[in-house]
């Protein structure tokens, strides 16, 4: 299952570098202000998928050192090997703690920053814009966009399947916004599609949603900061990561509202009304 993690993550951060390159090398090429928003997008979903496959990397050396901890343990005795101290004994968990006591509410706080920074300076930038996409350049702008939608879509829907089934909580952050960076790059396409049907201002209307949305992550990250200063903490309990964000989730798994729904059906009715004909 680590390996599992490792792997997906590792392929997730290397599509999710690839798309934000891709997008924004696109976006300055046709100037479209909805591209410049879904770039900053596409760009803490990179952060997010690597913060996501390090952490399992840690958690994976955490894992071999204690299987050749307990191979030395059997090999040599118990009484002569954990006469050592436990941060000589066990490296590669120290260094996971301090990497999620430290590092992880360090780097969202940092995404609390780029999201809340990006929604503000954008919106205000957009207001300001006197140029939106270039009319020559807006069919290939729309058609690569619309195949970076259908690759994330693809990636994301395989990646956040696996993640579920697997329970690969690491991998799912990364997973959840490779996804709904599809959604982006899809409405992103809708709004340079708009330009060149004549509608100018169809482009920044989808940048100005995207600023929202980037206002409403930067929210949750900020409550979610503040509630992990009152968080108890149990020694041994996995966490769900500072940065998984539930909102993103939602975005790109719409459907899991409906399944929490139909769950509460079932257990009020004390039968499957999600089985039913009319649900």
């Amino acid at each position: 299952m680590e390996q599992n993690a490792q792997k997906n993550g590792l392929v997730n951060v290397i599509a999710a570098v690839m798309i934000f390159i891709a997008a924004l090398v696109v976006t300055t090429y046709a100037h479209s202000l909805a591209g410049y928003v879904a770039s900053v997008f596409l760009g803490l979903g990179m952060l997010v998928a690597f913060a996501g496959w390090f952490q399992s990397r840690l958690e994976e050396n955490e894992r071999l050192e204690k299987m050749e901890v307990e191979e030395l343990a059997r090999a040599k005795g118990e009484s002569a090997l954990f006469e050592t101290r436990d941060a000589e004994l066990f490296p590669a968990r120290r260094v996971r703690e301090q990497f999620e006591k430290y590092f992880v509410p360090g780097f969202s706080v940092l995404l609390f920053v780029l999201e809340a920074g990006g929604a503000w300076l954008l919106w205000r930038w957009i207001g300001k814009a006197t140029t939106g996409v270039t009319p020559e350049r807006a069919m290939a702008a729309l058609s690569l966009f619309a195949i970076f939608a259908l690759v994330l879509f693809l990636l994301g829907r395989f990646s956040v399947t696996i993640a579920r089934l697997e329970n690969l909580r690491l991998v799912r952050p990364g997973a959840n916004f490779l996804l709904a960076g599809a959604y982006v790059c899809f409405f992103t396409a809708l709004g340079i599609a708009g330009v060149e049907a004549s509608f100018p201002m169809a482009d920044a209307y989808i940048a100005r949603a995207g600023c929202v949305l980037l206002g409403l992550m930067a929210a949750e990250t900020l409550v979610t900061l503040l509630l992990e200063i009152y968080r108890p903490r149990l020694k041994g309990k996995v966490v769900r990561a500072l940065y998984d964000s539930r909102f993103i989730g939602l975005l790109a798994q719409p459907e899991s509202l409906f399944t929490a729904a139909a769950q509460a059906l079932d257990y009020q009715f004390g039968f499957k009304v999600s089985e039913t004909w009319f649900f």
